[in-house]
Order: C-alpha cells, then structure tokens, then sequence
C-alpha cells in the first residue's frame, strides 16, 4: 500500500512538470507570416489587409515572407528569452515591409534584414537590451527613422552593404557598426556620447558628431528626439551583460501552477497522513 502511495506521488509531480512545461512552452513559439499572407503561431496579431497588429504584449521570433506589409506593434512589446542566439523579427530577403510602434528587447538581434531585403522602413520602436539592435546584413536602401535605442550592445549593425541606408532622427545609445560596407547616411540624429556644443542654441551641435573618424553626422542633435516611440513598461530593464527573465507568464498560467502546486501538497499530506495511520495501525 505505502509503495503504491508514493508511486502514485511520483506519477503525480512528473506529469506536473510535465504539464507545466507544456504550457510554459506555449509562451515562446516562433510566429510566421508566410508569402500568401497567412498567420501561423499565435492569436495575439490580427491581420486587415496587409497590415498585422499587435493585440497584446508577445514573446516569440517573428519570421516574415510576405513583401509589401506593415508590422504595427500598437505600441505592445516583443520580448525575447536569450539575447545570445533569438531573432526578434526575421525579414530575410524582404521588400516594402514596414515594422513600427512596438517595443522590442531581449534578443541577439532585435530586428534582421538579411540577403537581398530592401525598401525596409523601421520607426517610431524603442529597441533595446539586445545585442544588436538592427542588422543589415548585405540589405540596402532602408529606413531607420524616430527610434529610440537603449543598453544595446551595438545599436545597428551593417554588415557587406553595397548601397544606401538613411539612419534620422534617432535616438542612438550606444554606437552603429559598419563592417565592409558602404557608409550609410547618418543626419540629424541624437548620440548620446556627443560632447559638441551648440553657440547659436539651434539644438544642433556645431561639430559632426565622429565615431572612431568611420562614421559622421553632420548634424547631431543636442537633446533626444522627442517622438511618439513606445516605451517598456516593465522593470528593472536588463542589460545584455545579464541573462534575460523568463518571459512573463499569463494569468492563466500562473492559475495552473497554483493548483498543481497545490495538487501536489495536498497528495503529499494525504500520503503521509495515510502512512502514519497505516504504521500505527500495524503496531
């Protein structure tokens, strides 16, 4: 009898963990938005035409092949787990897409233009604890435009360019990349390691902002661009030094584990109440 009890016990807390895992795991899937439109993977973007929108915060990679789409983030975030190998969101030989309004942390690179993306428009996003903010990976003639970066790494990285990309009124933290690549065209933007002044309070700064005499503006702004950028409303924020939180689970969720938790100790304490009686009873 005491052996059946604790092996019912042990069946219990493995099919727990189980279960607890399975749900966990249901925070975390990779979305996709294929060539034909449609939307696989979750129940939190909504698609009218060829504009997809953010209906609440979302943990996942984010994986597009459809060109000429809007990625509206209605000022909800995308979360990552692993800031050493996740893609927040992947537009690998894309066209005409554009990714605005969302919060995007937590990730190895936050956004991913690769092969032959192009025409890519990114604005109004706050992008931040990632290792790289946005690549441009062999991608040219995007737009980076009223964004805010933070506790990034590197903030943009681009990488075996041949061809323009326009970076403007930015708010940049840390520092843009350029490796084999042709120099992108950088005006108007916030650095915030720039130490010119302004003589004639115009708010831009009288000297290029110089980065390692690689890249210039020519025009940096004194104070942060004032934009309508969403901003985290969760903290503390990590830095990409430190390992990320596990992604916050949902309401329903944390329901679930309060009632295998409490499962589990109300068979524990019935086994063991059932063990005393049973050794009293055979003394």
């Amino acid at each position: 009898m005491a052996l059946a009890i604790i092996l019912a016990l042990a069946f219990t807390c493995i099919s727990c963990i189980t279960l607890i895992r399975t749900v966990e795991s249901e925070f975390f899937e990779t979305i996709y938005i294929r060539a034909d439109g449609s939307l696989e993977g979750t129940n939190l973007i909504e698609r009218n035409n060829n504009t997809y929108t953010f209906l609440n915060d979302i943990s996942s990679n984010i994986v597009i092949s459809k060109d000429f789409i809007t990625i509206d983030g209605s000022g909800y975030a995308l979360k990552g787990t692993d800031i050493s190998s996740q893609k927040g969101i992947s537009l690998s030989n894309r066209k005409n897409v554009t990714v605005t309004n969302m919060v995007i942390m937590n990730y190895f690179i936050g956004i991913s233009c690769g092969g032959t993306a192009s025409n890519i428009t990114i604005l109004n996003n706050y992008i931040g604890s990632c290792g790289i903010g946005i690549e441009f990976l062999g991608s040219s003639n995007n737009l980076v435009k009223y964004n805010t970066f933070k506790n990034n790494d590197i903030d943009i990285a681009i990488n075996y360019v041949s061809g323009d990309n326009l970076i403007t009124y930015n708010n940049l933290n840390s520092y843009v990349q350029v490796w084999l690549s042709e120099q992108p065209t950088m005006d108007m933007n916030f650095w915030a390691d720039y130490n010119g002044v302004d003589s004639d309070g115009d708010g831009i700064g009288d000297s290029p902002y110089f980065y390692h005499d690689i890249l210039k503006d020519n025009h940096p702004l004194m104070e942060p661009v004032v934009i309508p950028t969403p901003t985290p409303t969760f903290s503390p924020e990590p830095t990409p030094t430190t390992p990320p939180p596990t992604p916050p689970k949902g309401i329903q969720t944390r329901q679930f584990e309060d009632f295998i938790i409490g499962a589990i100790a109300g068979t524990i304490a019935i086994a063991v109440l059932v063990l005393l009686y049973y050794f009293t009873k055979r003394k």
